[in-house]
């Protein structure tokens, strides 16, 4: 609690976001479904996500047939699934290198401020 009040704006501001990029993808984690052990991590990296469409219980998984997939035409067909799990990886992603980079820039900025010769 001490380091956090001694900390400059700048740095409050980037521990900030690279929490908040680590708290998207956390709040996403309870809704993924589509895991499977038996496959490696490429294969869940693309596969997992949050499902948006739902199967009827006591029916078979939809599972379309090639007639079917080419009947379908227009909006209908580009709607998917699910919305896959590495979109919410995106912005964890940016917020943390952004975060880093803040940090970096305002190290510098107080070593230029702290070997600067003009104070003396």
């Amino acid at each position: 609690m001490v380091y956090w009040k001694i900390m400059d704006r700048q740095r409050k501001i980037a521990v900030i976001l690279m929490i908040i990029g680590v708290c998207i993808p956390l709040t996403a984690l309870p809704f993924v479904s589509g895991y499977d052990k038996d496959k490696g991590l490429w294969k869940n990296f693309l596969d997992v996500g949050i499902k948006i469409t739902k199967d009827t219980p006591g029916k078979a998984p939809n599972v379309p047939d090639a007639k079917a997939v080419d009947q379908k035409k227009g909006l209908i067909k580009k709607v998917p699934d699910r919305i896959p799990f590495r979109l919410f990886l995106v912005p964890m992603f940016l917020l943390i290198f952004i975060g880093i980079v803040m940090i970096d820039k305002a190290k510098t900025r107080a070593g230029d401020a702290a070997s600067d010769p003009g104070d003396m």
